[in-house]
């Protein structure tokens, strides 16, 4: 089911970039309303979380996703059809990645 959704998601973002096609994102706001209440110095951190997340491409942004929703490497592996040693180095870069963008502090 995943594998299914994720590969509608990715052509649907292939086909608005193709033709100039706006592309809507989940923002900030809406992933506050869906979430569960944080403690108030939290919704910042995860502000800036979110952000950094859209800005991801569609292949390692479902990646960080998955691994949020903390499945594990072998069945994040299944969903995206790579294996999972690949998995676990793209999620060690993506963290990586993740700590030195919101060191840099939050961007608008």
């Amino acid at each position: 089911m995943y594998r299914i959704a994720l590969n509608v998601a990715i052509s649907h973002e292939r086909h608005a970039t193709r033709h100039g096609l706006p592309s809507r994102n989940l923002e900030p706001e809406d992933a506050a309303r869906i979430a569960a209440p944080a403690p108030p110095e939290s919704d910042e951190r995860i502000s800036e979380l979110n952000r950094v997340i859209a800005r991801l491409d569609p292949l390692i942004r479902a990646l960080a996703l998955l691994y949020l929703e903390e499945r594990s490497y072998q069945e994040i592996a299944d969903v995206l059809g790579l294996s999972k040693t690949n998995v676990a180095t793209k999620i060690n870069r993506l963290k990586q990645r993740i700590r030195n963008d919101m060191a840099d502090g939050p961007t608008a």
